[in-house]
Parts: structure tokens; sequence; C-alpha cells
């Protein structure tokens, strides 16, 4: 069986995207943006993503107090017109600029409870991973991409506890699945340290490693014959991490088109360990 490790953060994702939960009002749709740059809200949810976008940029430039006046102006503005895809975001937001600088707070200070609960989790949540591409939350300059989307769960845990899954994939004899998500884990280490030393070339390469690692294992883990044999959850978690992954990594590409078709395998995949 997995160690207790891995098994608590299967726990920790599914809790954490389960407070991540987002209500899309009415489907998004790509247009061009400013300087010809795609993002996927338009006309009035556009001008709230407007300030969350500037709200972003003063959090990589370590203006916390700005950051989080923004925000709240777009959670208010939010407010205003009713919409909850915008409500939610915003909440959501401000608990990530509060988790950067290690201040308490609470998801439903500033997000509705009913707006955490829903029978269409899978379109909810896909609505918020599009409002996130759209602030360019993935910005590597924010060190971790993935610890936007996932604050309370801090990248270093998180390649720790992968190099405990290839650990018990081997012991399992999943020795193709093992070096996948070996290759995958090095790669996105190397592609944070290529962004630091910014390195444009080397962040490129790694970009291309982590994306062509995800899709392998995905491949391979959604394999109906090898999945008969996944009898402690090997597959499960190492498409867990492949999801959970790629989806940043596209966003730090900004190609809309990838990024789109992995948000919404994404939102599927998650929809579908939630609790009912």
């Amino acid at each position: 069986m997995f160690s207790k490790r891995v098994t608590s953060l299967a726990g920790l994702l599914t809790v954490v995207v389960f407070l991540c939960v987002s209500c899309a009002s009415e489907p998004p749709v790509r247009k061009d943006g400013v300087g010809g740059q795609e993002r996927f809200y338009t006309g009035q949810q556009a001008q709230i993503v407007d300030l969350l976008r500037e709200s972003n940029e003063a959090r990589l430039n370590n203006n916390f107090d700005k950051a989080l006046a923004k925000a709240n102006e777009a959670l208010e503005k939010s407010k205003a017109v009713k919409d909850d895809v915008m409500r939610l975001s915003c909440g959501f937001w401000i608990m990530t600029i509060l988790s950067d600088t290690d201040t308490p707070g609470n998801l439903t200070d500033f997000v509705p409870k009913e707006l955490l609960i829903s029978d269409r989790f899978e379109a909810l949540f896909y609505g918020y991973l599009l409002v996130m591409y759209d602030i360019n939350a993935f910005d590597l300059r924010g060190k971790d991409p993935s610890g936007v989307l996932f604050g309370s769960m801090p990248g270093n845990d998180m390649l720790k506890s992968g190099s405990v899954l290839v650990e018990e994939l081997k012991k399992a004899g999943e020795v193709k699945l093992a070096d996948l998500v070996d290759t995958l884990f090095k790669s996105y280490t190397a592609l944070l340290k290529a962004s630091k030393d910014r390195d444009g070339d080397k962040v490129n390469d790694y970009i291309r490693k982590v994306i062509d690692s995800c899709d392998k294992i995905t491949l391979m883990a959604d394999d109906p014959k090898l999945l008969e044999r996944d009898k402690t959850g090997a597959f499960f978690m190492s498409r867990m991490f492949a999801m959970f992954i790629k989806l940043p990594v596209a966003g730090v590409d900004r190609d809309t088109v990838a990024y789109e078709k992995v948000a919404g395998k994404y939102a599927k995949f998650i929809a579908g360990v939630m609790p009912k």
C-alpha cells in the first residue's frame, strides 16, 4: 500500500480543490485581449479580471498591500454585478495573497458557502481555471506556479511526495511508470531552477519536457488493461500528479488551446474524485 504521506497528499489535494471551486455564470469565450494576448473572459467580466491582473502584478513585485487592495476592489465589483464566477475567483485569489504573506484567513470570509457546493462542480471548477489563466496567475516570477491554485500545499511537499510515489511504483514493479514520474518531477524542478536563473532557453526546453512527461503518464494511466492491476492506487496518484503539474505549466506556456484542453480534463478528473 502507499505510504501515509502519499495517501494524505491525495486527501489534501481533494480538500484544497474543493475549496477552489468556482461558479461560471456564463460560458467564457476566448478572445484577443490587450496586446493581442488571448483571454477567456470579455466585457464586464474582463474589467474585473483586469483588476485581478493588476493584483497579480503587485503580488509578483511583492507589493502585497496593493495586491490585496486590488483584489478587494475586484471582489466588490463582482458582488455589485452578482457575478458568481468572479465573486468566487476574487475570494480565492484573496486567500492566495494571504497565503503568500502567511496571514491567517478563512475562504468563507470572502466566498459565500453556497458557491462552494454545487452539482455542477465540473463546470464550476473549469470556469475558475480559466480565470486563473486570464490573470496570468502562473507567471514563473512567482517561483512555483502550482502554488497559486493550491497555496496550502507548498511545492516542496509536493516534490517530496513525488519522490515517495516513485519509490512505491518501483516496489510495485511499475518501473516504466516510475521512470516517467521521476522524469516529470526532475523536469519540473529543473524548470523552476531555470526560471530562477533567468535562462529562457532552458525554461522553454523544460516546459516541453514536463508537458511530454505529463501526456505519457496520463496515456499510460488511462489504459484499462493497466488499471486492472492498479491495486494500490499507483496509477491514480500518477495521473493526479501529471494533471496537477501540467495545468500551471500549460498556463506558463501561454497556449490557450492547450490550456483549455487540459483545464477541461483536469476539471472532469477532479469532479470524479470529489465526495458526492
